[in-house]
């Protein structure tokens, strides 16, 4: 089991992921030192060998009046793209010159496989109140459609997920909240 703290959020992944935070790897890092305004996705994982998974968190409780217009303007959306766009480019030149024991090349494989799967998974915490349900699904379906329309030169396989949505989302992964300090 890997397990994986982001922000407020623990991720505990199963046996049959090979998952890691791609914003924290070295060869992240080293590009996004010299490319000035790149971004990655927060993990990028493999599930069961069959399925490349770039997944970014946003946990915005607590602050969902000032994030209000960032996901209603669409914001939001364009830098997971961009997030998206950016890992991909990375894994890639990764996988040409790095010299670590942990690069990324199987993770380019991966992308370069025309029979393998690719998901990317906005994990959207947010405060809603309890009355509003429909209101909450209303949002994550309208994020998940804009979402892919961003994203549909890769994969039209995007979800937008919560602590409440995740027996659909990710397979073999628990979530739950640490304690806020």
């Amino acid at each position: 089991m890997t397990r994986i703290e982001e922000g407020y959020l623990l991720f505990e992944f199963g046996d049959k992921w090979r998952v890691f935070k791609f914003d924290e790897h070295p060869d992240y890092k080293k590009i996004s030192d010299i490319v000035n305004g790149t971004k990655g996705v927060d993990f990028v994982g493999i599930f069961n060998e069959k399925t490349l998974y770039f997944i970014e968190v946003k946990d915005f409780r607590g602050d969902r009046i000032k994030n209000k217009d960032r996901i209603s303007k669409g914001e939001l959306l364009i830098e997971i793209a961009q997030k998206v766009r950016d890992s991909i480019a990375c894994i890639i030149a990764s996988s040409q010159t790095s010299n670590k024991a942990d690069n990324l090349l199987p993770y380019a494989k991966f992308l370069c496989n025309q029979k393998k799967d690719i998901r990317v998974i906005l994990w959207l915490e947010q405060d809603f109140p309890k009355h509003i349900f429909n209101e909450q699904r209303t949002i994550k379906s309208v994020n998940r459609n804009t979402l892919k329309q961003k994203l549909k030169w890769l994969t039209s396989k995007v979800l937008v997920c919560s602590i409440n949505s995740n027996k659909q989302c990710l397979p073999d992964v628990k979530v739950s909240n640490l304690p806020r300090k």
